[in-house]
């Protein structure tokens, strides 16, 4: 019984058709550019900012002591932290 091999393709020059392609194709490619904001920006603030009113029951407050201890609206958290 004879052996038979199996035909074997020369992949040398493998590599250099896929870096011509890879040349090519990053030369012919097209990129596309970013031309900025397409929206009208509103002008800016005048210098004499007005005072903003916010109401005592819109608020919510959180405080933090060196302990880790949170008190949030008046009521202490010591399960937080590390």
């Amino acid at each position: 019984m004879t052996r038979r091999f199996a035909p074997s393709v020369n992949a040398g020059s493998m590599a250099d058709i896929a870096f011509l392609l890879l040349i090519f194709f990053l030369v012919s490619t097209k990129m596309e550019t970013d031309y900025g904001i397409t929206r009208k920006l509103p002008p800016p603030a005048d210098d004499d900012p007005t005072e903003t009113i916010i109401k005592e029951k819109n608020l919510f407050k959180v405080e933090l002591n060196q302990l880790n201890e949170l008190l949030v609206e008046g009521h202490y958290n010591r399960n937080f932290g590390p």
